[in-house]
């Protein structure tokens, strides 16, 4: 955020599911010290949930050899930043992030759940180089980019 002076934190863990609750536990540390309330901290943890399983699920989910994923948390004065970032195949934004799902119990739930939990979403990929998924929780709903 312009101006914001913010404070980040990073983890690098294994592509593999049994390393999520330790993301959800830095989350929820990190946004607890920060004063979010109960629920923005629940809405935040299982929005992380969400980004580290897409992040695994693309880059092999643990059964070959792939480069582990970063998280990075920036928390700010008014607002928390957690970016998901892997070296996964990456795909065409344009044909995932803009369709409507009608069929919300299958396959592309995930993005539209992690959007309707935060403030922002934001995500970068490209076939072939990776993927960046943003997002940010304002506290108090103090949303700037209003």
């Amino acid at each position: 955020m312009p101006g914001d002076k913010s404070t980040a934190f990073e983890l690098e863990m294994p592509a593999k599911a049994k390393y999520v609750g330790l993301a959800r536990l830095m989350v929820g540390s990190i946004a607890r010290r920060m004063h979010f309330s109960e629920e923005n901290i629940d809405d935040l943890k299982i929005a992380v949930s969400e980004m580290c399983t897409n992040a695994i699920v693309h880059t092999g989910n643990g059964k070959e050899v792939k480069a582990p994923i970063l998280i990075r948390f920036l928390a700010g004065d008014k607002h928390l930043t957690i970016e998901v970032r892997d070296e996964g195949p990456g795909f065409d934004t344009g044909l995932v992030l803009d369709r409507e799902r009608t069929d919300l119990l299958g396959k592309g739930f995930g993005i539209p759940l992690i959007r309707s939990l935060v403030d922002v979403f934001e995500c970068d990929s490209h076939p072939h180089s990776g993927t960046t998924v943003s997002v940010t929780k304002f506290l108090d709903g103090d949303n700037v980019e209003t």
